[in-house]
Formats: C-alpha cells, sequence, structure tokens
C-alpha cells in the first residue's frame, strides 16, 4: 500500500507521515528531504552556477530506515540533522521548480516505496504517485505553521514574524512554480489541521483508510446512469439515498466520497462544489480553454468577447488558445495574440495536426478540470482526441463555409491523466449574456476597463460626460474593436 500525504510548509505532514509508517509498518519516505538534501550539497560545496544541474550525476542519494527512523544520505554521509535550516529550506524550494531536479528524484522516490510506503512532500498524490492507493493533503492556517516552525526554531534566535514571512514565501514559491506546483490531488481527502492534536489527525486517516473509503469524479451523467473515475480506473456509481436527498442533483464534475462494492461505486457523499455552471452542466470547473482559429473558420471577436465575459461573470480562469496557427496568416495572429495578452489573457498559439505548443498547454491545465468551449470547426474535439487519445467524432468541416458541423451531444469529461479532466461544451458557439448577468455588469467584464476610475460609479461608458473609458479610447489606450463589441454587447440587452 502506498499512502501519499502533501501540504505545505509547517503543516505537520511529516509528523504525521513517520506516526502513520509506524503505525502501519510502512517505510517512511521523507520527500522533502530529498531536495533538502540537494540545497544542503549546492551550499556546502558552495556551487555558484548549480542551475545546468551537471552535478547531479555525481550524487548518490538514500533514505535508509534505522532504529524506526528514515535518515538521509547523500554520498554516504547521514546529513539528516544537516537539513533543517531555514537557507537550505528555501533553496529546496527554489530548486524543486526545475525539471531537472524533479526528473532525477522521481525514480528514486518510486524506487524507495516500491514495496510500499508513506511518502510525503508537495506533489506526491498529484505526480511521483498519482496512483497511490490513498491520498492526504494536510494543511493549516499560515499563522499556525509559522507557529509550529517558530517552536522548533526560536533556540537559533529566530522571531517568529521571520517564520512567518518565510513560510509565507515558500508558500508562494510552491504555488506559483511551473513545474509541479503544490496542488490539491483532486482524490486527497484534505485534512486542516489547525485545532488538530497529531493524535487526532491520524485517526482521522486512519477511519478513512480502515473504512475503505474512496474518492472519485463523475465524468459522466446519462440519466440516472453515472460513471466515476478514480484511481485511474472507471467505474459505475449510484448515490445512497441519503445523498439524493441532501443534494438533489449530482453533476458532472462532482468530486465524490464513496465504496466499492462489488466494482460499484456507492457514493456517500459530494465534496463541497467550488461552482456551479449551467450551461454546460459542470462542477468544479477551474479553467476554460477558449479555443479559436484565424481562418477556417475565420475569427469572430464578438464571440470571443462574449466568451469572454461570460467566463470573468462565472469567475473562472481564463485561457484563450488559438488553434491551426501553421495556415493563420502571421501578422493577424500577433495581432490578435498581442491585443488580449494586454487585456491580462493567457494567450497561446497551438496546432493540432502539428502538435506545436502541446507540452505548454498541457503545463498550463495540469491538475485542472477543463471545460473547452468555442465556434464549431475550430478543433475541440480534434484536440480532446490528440489529449487524451480518446476516439471522439469529429465533425466534418462544410466546404462552402469552412464552419464544422456540432457533434458533441452530451457533456462528459475525458481523463488527460488522473488529476486533469477536460469537457468539451455542446452548442456553445452562440451565448446569451441575457440569461446570466444584467446590462451594467457587462462593463466589469472587460478587463481593460478596470484600469481607469470614472466619475459616476454607475457610468456605463457610452455616452457620459467625463468617462475616462471614453478619454481612453480616444487616446488610443484602449482597442476600438473590443470597444465597439462592448457596445454591440450592450445592445442586445
Amino acid at each position: 500500500m502506498i499512502i501519499a500525504i502533501d501540504g505545505p510548509a509547517g503543516s505537520g505532514k511529516s509528523v504525521i507521515a513517520k506516526k502513520l509508517s509506524s503505525i502501519l509498518n510502512l517505510k517512511y519516505v521523507e520527500t522533502g528531504a530529498l531536495y533538502r538534501a540537494i540545497a544542503y550539497y549546492i551550499l556546502k560545496s558552495n556551487i555558484q552556477n548549480y542551475q545546468n544541474f551537471s552535478f547531479l550525476k555525481n550524487l548518490k542519494i538514500e533514505q535508509k530506515f534505522i532504529n524506526a527512523n528514515t535518515r538521509t544520505f547523500i554520498n554516504d554521509e547521514d546529513i539528516t540533522d544537516l537539513i533543517r535550516s531555514e537557507e537550505v529550506g528555501n533553496l529546496a524550494s527554489i530548486i524543486s521548480k526545475y525539471k531537472e531536479v524533479r526528473d532525477f528524484l522521481i525514480d528514486l522516490q518510486r524506487e524507495l516505496a516500491k514495496d510500499g510506503a508513506v511518502a510525503e512532500g508537495r506533489d506526491i498524490g498529484t505526480v511521483v504517485f498519482p496512483y497511490a492507493d490513498y491520498k492526504f493533503f494536510i494543511t493549516a492556517s499560515v499563522e499556525e505553521r509559522a507557529r509550529r516552525r517558530y517552536e522548533q526554531l526560536k533556540d537559533k534566535g529566530i522571531s517568529y514574524d521571520e517564520v512567518l514571512e518565510n513560510i509565507k514565501l515558500r508558500d508562494k514559491l510552491d504555488i506559483e512554480r511551473e513545474i509541479s506546483p503544490l496542488k490539491v490531488s483532486r482524490e486527497a481527502f484534505v485534512i486542516d489541521t489547525t485545532d488538530l492534536s497529531e493524535e487526532e489527525v491520524v485517526k482521522k486517516i486512519l477511519e478513512i483508510i480502515n473504512e475503505k473509503l474512496k474518492i472519485g469524479t463523475i465524468i459522466s451523467r446519462e440519466g440516472q446512469k453515472l460513471l466515476v473515475f478514480s484511481n485511474n480506473k472507471i467505474f459505475r456509481a449510484f448515490p445512497r439515498g441519503k445523498v439524493i436527498k441532501k443534494y438533489q442533483k449530482i453533476y458532472v464534475g462532482d468530486i465524490v466520497f464513496g465504496k466499492l462494492e462489488n466494482d460499484i461505486f456507492a457514493i456517500e457523499d459530494i465534496k463541497e462544489r467550488k461552482n456551479v455552471i449551467l450551461r454546460p452542466p459542470i462542477a468544479n470547473v477551474s479553467k476554460v480553454i477558449l479555443l479559436f482559429t484565424i481562418v477556417e473558420p475565420e475569427f469572430s471577436s464578438i464571440q470571443l468577447d462574449k466568451l469572454l465575459c461570460a467566463y470573468e461573470f462565472l469567475g473562472i480562469d481564463i485561457i484563450i488558445a488559438f488553434n491551426k496557427i501553421e495556415i493563420a496568416p502571421k501578422e493577424e495572429l500577433l495581432k490578435i495574440e498581442n491585443l488580449y495578452k494586454s487585456c491580462g489573457y493567457d494567450v497561446i498559439g497551438i496546432s493540432v495536426k502539428q502538435r506545436i505548443n502541446f507540452d505548454k498547454l498541457l503545463s498550463k491545465i495540469k491538475g485542472d478540470l477543463v471545460v473547452l468551449a468555442g465556434p464549431s470547426g475550430v478543433g475541440k474535439s480534434s484536440l480532446i482526441k490528440e489529449l487524451t487519445g480518446m476516439d471522439i467524432r469529429i465533425g466534418e468541416l462544410s466546404i462552402k463555409t469552412k464552419r464544422g458541423t456540432q457533434t458533441t451531444t452530451e457533456v462528459k469529461l475525458y481523463s488527460i491523466d488522473n488529476e486533469t479532466f477536460i469537457a468539451d461544451t455542446p452548442g456553445f458557439s452562440k451565448i446569451d449574456l441575457k440569461l446570466i448577468m444584467k446590462k451594467e455588469d457587462v462593463r466589469n467584464y472587460f478587463r481593460e476597463f478596470r484600469n481607469y476610475k470614472c466619475s459616476f460609479s454607475n457610468c456605463l461608458h457610452v455616452k457620459e460626460e467625463g468617462c475616462d473609458i471614453k478619454l481612453a479610447l480616444s487616446n488610443g489606450e484602449i482597442s476600438k474593436e473590443r470597444y465597439q463589441n462592448y457596445l454591440k454587447i450592450l445592445s442586445e440587452f
């Protein structure tokens, strides 16, 4: 059995992991110590230009279980007690963002846990052991985590405020790093330890393991037929009566708790939803890819701007992706990309046909439930097929109009990996914003407008005197095309 435990610095995951390994008689793999070992080696050896990591080939890192404790060795030297300083910890967080370091250690971590283990770190459940038997995310308030770390370090003359700022910095580095950032696995049980003792946390975890509880994601719903994706397998599912009574409806995207009974997932409860969008009916969407093309079919800025308004309103992170860049006029593509980048959007050009920028796109959505939206013919189904390997129907482009016929007829999630899901959105080439917002709300969802403040709080930026938006428009600070689209949208209310 492999138990994966993740969490931020100071959350108590190391202590909990050690206690669990002792109770369950499993090896304890402290992956954070492996990163600290490399950081310690860099500092001790005074390696200035460490970023090429050529020195890694000379390192032998081991973890040995001695007298019920895990000891960390580097080139046969026991460094367990030498890697706990804030200096080593900060450098460990910095180097952990490098792919070379993570790749170097992933195989080592898997080797250490091959016969079963309790492994803890910051990407254990999402990257190192995505198919772990159980995943837990241990957290606590930043103040409580700083207090715990301060108790460990106060004899070294460091103040609580210094520790608090250090914890905040570590959190920022861990969450924002491009490679394997700190994330809560979709299949992780989250335990807030702020007001819990170590014994209470261990008890909670053991109860979950002993009851054989599982977590899964609803990936399909057809009438009363539900499918759940859990631990890289798909199961038929049914909700207990108490679940139907409590929630009335189960959505695709719901994260559910349950038990396996004869290969059927019996749903015991539903995790609190981050959000629910009704078109398509999906829960817990974390990002949307708005997929468009410059040609075949021709780019529609008004359609993109409507979709941007809709998803801004829903509070979902947006990625604008332009497909078929291999046939797009370069100057026009660059112009449109720069326009939306200047508004603060994440924009990427891709080619499904030639697999251009696929790795970049994947890194942007890793660990997310992603909605894919855009007009017909831009390659939504083709993109899903390339990302997931699933052969779903793809619409034929009309030679006359160069617009695709809609092929997706129902909402389903497709797994890219154990942590990442993507959904096509049927019938989403036309958005009626009147159904989700008021006329006066539209101005709030044009990002570039937020940089200006008009004299009147109810200014619609149309004919009002003293309008900063109109002044910015006349000064060339706001795109005329975007502003015209704004007026078109208003006219539809």
